[in-house]
């Protein structure tokens, strides 16, 4: 949710009780048969390169095909379905959501959960502390995600807190792992009011304490056998810092905004598509998972073949997943194009002199055109692209195409 765009409505956190300390007591370990079937805490292999991240009521309904991919994000009240998805996919890795950094008031009300560590009521009752404030005491709410109250990551009681709260959630259902959002190298949310934690002031502050926080939680959750993968806030000057200095303590990286600035059109172009995809290489090459998100309408396909042929530029054939979530609430979140599958990687992927891209893979080609102006591409061989038989393409400032064998 790092500076995500405002797509749906504020319910989509606060739709969503922790587990009280007592909850937590008394929901002891999982059996031990569970935990062996939840002894993922190794990176996973996702072999397809595709996911869905389904955090509304209802997303998964108009899924069916969610299980085909590799990994599924999906809300803790959404367990029930756990069992059919690995019915008719054994080997799918699924997720929890929780927030890292901040609590809401709300739990889902037909279940009793919330989308975080824990529960505002519960903290403001128990460590008030726990709130960040301003210097006149006011506490802060992020303005472009209301009713979500941030947290001092960096607090000992806190990260201990959350993090059993939420392995005790893990263990009572066949979990193979939590997604921990909002975890923040950056203040990059705005505040209601404009106002200033005295704790985590500034960029650095916050740098600190995210480090802390992972430092302390990501190793419990996978030293108990379940993935740690945070949904981090990477930008284009930091990302190498972050992932060096943390990516010893997950089982790999969620990232959103893989190829367009949030809330617009506007599709990465140059450097700011370079780094992104430098980075998506960087996990790639280290074999650690990473989930390429990004959002827009349903019925644009120029973005999701963007955003699928970039992610298949970078991919391993191993790890890691590129994920589309659609705008609209009545929308499948599997889309053919932003899941499109043209095997696995027959070569490197290669820069051509004008700033293009391309890579063979076992059925097809990848050709990517991350620049501001309209470039031709011949290919060495023929290919097919829809109905007809192709020896170039020509592609417009920041698409791509994705085509098969003949």
């Amino acid at each position: 949710m790092n500076t995500r765009q405002i797509r749906r409505t504020a319910v989509r956190l606060a739709g969503v009780v922790v587990i009280l300390a007592t909850a937590v007591a008394a929901a002891g370990p999982a059996p031990a048969a569970d935990r062996r079937v939840n002894a993922r805490s190794d990176s996973p292999t996702w072999a397809a390169g595709t996911g869905v991240l389904t955090l509304d009521w209802g997303d998964l309904d108009k899924t069916p095909q969610a299980a085909r991919g590799d990994v599924v994000v999906m809300q803790s009240w959404e367990y029930p379905r756990i069992p059919e998805l690995r019915r008719r996919h054994p080997g799918i890795t699924i997720l929890m959501y929780k927030d890292a950094s901040a609590v809401v008031k709300e739990a889902e009300s037909a279940t009793g959960r919330f989308p975080a560590g824990m529960g505002y009521d519960w903290v403001a009752a128990h460590h008030p502390s726990w709130f960040l404030r301003d210097r006149a005491g006011q506490q802060l709410e992020w303005s472009d995600w209301r009713g979500l109250y941030p947290m001092d990551v960096a607090d000992p009681g806190y990260q201990q807190t959350w993090s059993q709260n939420v392995l005790a959630e893990l263990r009572q259902h066949r979990w193979d792992g939590v997604m921990m959002d909002d975890v923040l190298t950056i203040l990059s949310h705005p505040t209601v009011a404009g106002r200033v934690s005295t704790r985590i002031p500034d960029d650095a502050a916050q740098y600190a304490a995210t480090g802390s926080f992972l430092a302390h939680v990501a190793p419990q959750i996978r030293r108990a056998g379940y993935l740690a993968v945070p949904n981090v806030s990477l930008e284009w000057d930091n990302w190498r810092t972050a992932l060096r200095d943390w990516t010893p303590y997950v089982s790999g990286w969620e990232n959103e905004h893989f190829t367009n600035w949030p809330g617009t059109s506007e599709r990465f172009v140059g450097a700011d598509w370079r780094w992104k995809f430098d980075a998506a290489r960087w996990l790639a090459a280290r074999r650690v998972p990473l989930l390429a998100v990004g959002y827009g309408p349903a019925d644009d396909r120029v973005r999701q073949t963007y955003e699928r042929a970039t992610w298949l530029l970078s991919w391993n054939g191993r790890t890691g997943a590129s994920v589309y979530v659609p705008d609209e609430t009545d929308s499948s979140h599997w889309l053919p194009a932003s899941t499109r599958s043209v095997g696995r990687p027959a070569g490197p992927a290669v820069e051509n002199a004008d700033g293009t891209w391309s890579r063979r893979f076992t059925r097809g080609i990848v050709v990517v055109n991350p620049t501001a102006a309209s470039r031709p591409v011949t290919l060495r061989t023929s290919y097919r692209r829809g109905e007809r038989s192709v020896r170039s393409v020509r592609l417009a400032p920041t698409t791509a195409a994705i085509l098969d064998n003949r």
